[in-house]
């Protein structure tokens, strides 16, 4: 419970006046007085957690990286218009098969209002996955490199720059066991290697094929296969690192020049401690990464870095008048700042996250919308790191680096001073003797922060006195 303070210093970061329990409207009209900065050696503890343990938890638990990235197989199948079909019940097709690692989706055309069944897998021991591999090895390059498709029941491969474009060593790769039953024709053209089959080899995606083909009542040969490579993914994630790389050198550069280069610095261990915890919770949840997940965390960038700016321009406001009074130290400051602008970030963290939240229990949850549910996650977590962190990471970081300016020292040792100067003033009877009469949890909480609340002891009514009455 908090009691009424009559100390006008603090040393432990929070702001001269009254300390006492907070009502809400205290929160409305600014007059808060949370010592968020009290606990140095817990945020710097929390901070280290993150920042340090991260990275070693994806040695131990690595990213679930979804099939943009490690490749897969994709079907797509058209569906008529009288026909309804469901996400559910594409899912149910799917798990009645060993592919792993799917992804389901339903489209439908705004203009025609034809239904369109898309899926992304990973096959695991499958015959057209075994052919790539075999045609890779032969032409030295990567398994990704061999693009596959399959129309109208006839399969084709692809190497479009072989390294060893060899028809002999490609015709001897490509075996009857590899083949299971099918027969290959082999075309050399430059670097370009082309492998036709006369009909598809029995295998898992064939099987999927006809299931989705019977539940979109359409024919087996309506079903087109293709193989996705993770060349869009990784393509994805560098221009996303390189991205993020400008968007650190352009931050530092504005914040610098619109208000001081530990302040830019400050903010980007916040944004970087932001990364760090947003992609330490999709290696615990273990939730799928798609390039869906990659661009949330550019938007994470954005938020964290403008409730950062909001706290940064209120302390900046303040930080004028703290040498010229010099009755508070820097800390005690952005203490006062964060308090300040505790309702405006509190505010807006919760009007972004209201919609986020929304598309995860209602899109997802009612609706089935799984397309919005890699974006949605990433979103969630880091608004919600990105809230703390303004106030947790970004401004402790400036304040520890603040404080060690001569000014900003000097003034600290002036209040160290003053504090253990009046300390020593005070007679020990007179407060042996204050501690006798006054519990310190029956002081007034009235007023709100400002003057120093006034203690008032409380005295034992007196006996009531006995009267003599005559009995009639």
């Amino acid at each position: 419970m908090s009691h009424v303070s009559g100390s006008d210093h603090m040393t432990d970061g929070g702001v001269a006046g009254v300390d006492r329990r907070h009502r809400l409207s205290d929160l409305y009209h600014e007059r808060t007085n949370f010592r968020f900065l009290a606990r140095r050696r817990l945020l710097l503890t929390l901070f280290l957690v993150v920042v340090i343990g991260g990275p070693l938890l994806l040695l131990v638990r690595p990213l679930n990286l979804g099939i943009d990235f490690r490749g897969g197989v994709a079907w797509q199948v058209e569906v008529p218009k009288d026909r309804d079909v469901s996400v559910a019940k594409v899912r149910d097709i799917l798990d009645a098969t060993t592919i792993e690692d799917y992804k389901a989706t339903i489209s439908s055309s705004p203009q025609s209002g034809q239904k369109t069944i898309r899926v992304q897998a990973q096959v695991v021991n499958d015959a057209i996955e075994t052919i790539r591999e075999q045609i890779a090895r032969a032409t030295g390059v990567k398994t990704s490199d061999v693009t596959e498709a399959s129309v109208g029941g006839n399969q084709s491969f692809s190497v479009a720059k072989a390294i060893e474009a060899d028809k002999a060593k490609v015709e001897k790769a490509l075996t009857p066991a590899v083949l299971s039953g099918a027969k290959a024709t082999v075309t050399v053209t430059g670097q370009q290697v082309t492998v036709a089959l006369d009909k598809e080899p029995k295998s898992e995606r064939q099987v999927v094929s006809e299931n989705l083909a019977k539940y979109a009542g359409a024919k087996t040969t309506d079903v087109s296969i293709s193989t996705v490579g993770p060349t869009w993914g990784g393509e994805v994630s560098r221009k996303a690192l390189t991205a993020l790389l400008v968007f650190f050198v352009v931050l530092a550069l504005y914040l610098s020049i619109r208000f001081e280069f530990k302040m830019a610095m400050a903010a980007l261990v916040a944004v970087m401690h932001d990364i760090v915890f947003t992609v330490a919770v999709y290696a615990i949840s273990q939730f799928t990464v798609s390039p869906a997940t990659v661009t949330a965390f550019l938007t994470i960038l954005g938020f964290s870095l403008y409730d950062t700016v909001v706290v940064f321009d209120k302390i900046k406001e303040n930080e004028g008048a703290l040498t010229a009074i010099g009755r508070s130290t820097y800390r005690d400051m952005a203490t006062r700042s964060l308090n300040e602008v505790l309702m405006r970030s509190l505010s807006t963290s919760f009007v972004a996250l209201l919609p986020v939240f929304s598309l995860l229990v209602v899109g997802v949850g009612f609706f089935g919308a799984t397309s919005l549910e890699d974006f949605a996650l990433a979103l969630f977590f880091g608004l919600l790191v990105g809230s703390y962190s303004s106030i947790f990471v970004a401004t402790p970081a400036l304040v520890w680096w603040k404080e060690r300016e001569p000014q900003y020292r000097a003034l600290s040792e002036k209040q160290a001073a003053r504090a253990a100067g009046a300390a020593r003033s005070v007679p020990k009877e007179t407060v042996a003797a204050a501690s006798d009469v006054v519990n310190p949890q029956d002081w007034d909480p009235s007023g709100v922060a400002g003057p120093p609340a006034v203690m008032r002891p409380l005295v034992a009514p007196k006996a009531r006195q006995t009267r003599g009455r005559k009995r009639k």
